[in-house]
């Protein structure tokens, strides 16, 4: 029974040890780890789609939790496109089901955001006659979405009252000062009047969210926080963002851009469908300090400075020798953010990004 017992035991480790990212990766991030005000495990466009052995499986994510208990990380990010969108909606909530409860043994919180492959409309587009009006109805609202996203962490952030599965919502970090908000960038549907043949839509950021993002995630009352705003497809730059912006994503840089300088005035969107008139006043903020935006969705590993704030986008988790996840730290004092990526459980140097902010 002893040597059961012993067998059993060697079992488990060794199928832990599996999941877990190799030595190197984990002694090089808990030194940086236990450095930094901030740390974090980031990755992005995991695509979970059993049905075809498409993005990441199980596997990938223990391995990516894992790093995130093992290495000191406070939260785990993942920036949108949870799930592939290539099948109805009940196997694409249940993929999305699936793959949150990867995370429940996750020993840190763990933050995700909505991509455009996660309502389902690449199912809807390739399976619907190219002649018939596209059925809204069978696209995947964010409700339904962060309902699933939300099960059993709901007290572990903050989210507006109003729209509480919208999909946006923000964590504060107390030691560090840091405020993470999570924005959600396929809140509105929007469907350019495309030719068939390039039907795409990127959705857009509805009046509600702006609104929040102006009255609440952006209010302080303290000094000396700073904020990151995690998103799918970065608001500030079209270079890296997206050739197709989601809608009113000017208004979201510029109200940060506001934050950050203390400013107070009125934004207005026109756009048919998603007016939004956004008032803000940052001008008794006791904190402004924006520190980082960070973003997936063009499965690629790119930055930009936008009007001095470092905008980072990472690559798709499953790509080959590319892909991965990073162990994010942030310094407060030197105005610093390190990058250490992890490829297939292997550190990898060569990706690795540092920025000043």
């Amino acid at each position: 029974m002893k040597k059961l017992f012993a067998l059993l035991a060697a079992f488990f480790v060794l199928s832990a040890a599996a999941f877990s990212a190799d030595a190197a990766f984990i002694q090089a991030a808990k030194k940086a780890a236990g450095k930094a005000d901030l740390a974090f495990m980031w990755a992005s466009d995991v695509h979970h789609q059993p049905q075809d052995n498409h993005g990441v499986d199980r596997e990938m994510i223990e391995e990516f939790t894992a790093a995130a208990a093992e290495t000191g990380a406070a939260f785990a990010a993942v920036t949108g496109d949870l799930f592939h969108g290539h099948f109805n909606k009940d196997t694409g909530l249940a993929n999305l089901t699936a793959l949150c409860s990867f995370f429940d043994d996750c020993a840190v919180p763990v933050m995700l955001t909505m991509g455009n492959h996660d309502d389902n409309r690449y199912y809807v587009y390739k399976t619907r006659n190219p002649d018939d009006t596209f059925d809204m109805g069978q696209v995947i609202n964010k409700e339904d979405i962060f309902e699933i996203v939300f099960r059993g962490r709901e007290k572990d952030f903050v989210r507006d009252p109003k729209n509480p599965f919208g999909g946006w919502y923000y964590k504060d970090f107390t030691k560090a000062k840091v405020r993470v908000i999570m924005l959600n960038c396929i809140d509105m549907p929007h469907i350019p009047d495309y030719p068939v043949n390039r039907f795409k839509y990127y959705g857009g950021f509805s009046e509600a969210q702006l609104q929040w993002l102006a009255n609440k995630a952006l209010r302080f009352s303290k000094k000396g926080w700073g904020v990151i705003v995690m998103t799918h497809i970065d608001y500030g730059s079209q270079t890296i963002g997206n050739w197709s912006m989601p809608v009113n994503w000017e208004i979201v840089e510029g109200l940060l851009q506001a934050f950050a300088k203390n400013e107070a005035g009125t934004f207005y969107s026109f756009e048919e469908g998603m007016e939004a008139k956004v008032k803000y006043n940052f001008r008794h903020n006791k904190s402004h300090e924006y520190i980082a935006a960070f973003a997936g969705h063009k499965h690629k590993n790119l930055s930009e400075y936008v009007n001095g704030v470092p905008h980072i986008l990472i690559s798709n988790m499953f790509r080959p020798e590319t892909g991965g996840f990073d162990l994010v730290t942030i310094d407060r004092k030197k105005r610093t953010i390190d990058l250490m990526r992890c490829v297939d459980g292997t550190r990898a140097p060569e990706l690795d990004r540092s920025f000043a902010y």
